[in-house]
């Protein structure tokens, strides 16, 4: 455990949620922290101890798809813009006839499920 002391500074923004976070120490020759890090925000660390934090209110992108039917080497999906997804993916190394393989599933797939 490192104990530092010092003042930190706390900047929000009109919705009182916190954009930054900044730490500055009394004694500049603080130790070393960890050097940074990227989670819900950006987090840098100086050399004297001193940190700067800010935060990232970007929202976590989710699937824009709905799962409706899977193969051996694809999937059939909904999409939120109202649309049908089909993806297929063969490997080389499989050595399966592609067009014969792609050709099978995408039927299959397409006719398996009531659109």
């Amino acid at each position: 455990m490192i104990q530092i002391s010092g003042v930190a500074v706390v900047t929000t923004n009109e919705n009182d949620r916190v954009d930054n976070i900044q730490f500055l120490p009394d004694d500049e020759m603080a130790p070393v922290l960890e050097q940074g890090s990227i989670n819900s925000g950006l987090m840098q660390v100086l050399r004297s101890g001193a940190f700067d934090y800010t935060v990232n209110w970007k929202p976590k992108t989710r699937a824009n798809s709905t799962l409706l039917r899977k193969s051996a080497h694809g999937r059939l999906s909904a999409t939120r813009d109202e649309a049908y997804q089909l993806t297929l993916k063969v490997f080389k190394r499989e050595g399966l006839d592609v067009i014969e393989t792609m050709s099978k599933e995408a039927f299959e797939l397409v006719h398996s499920v009531k659109l």
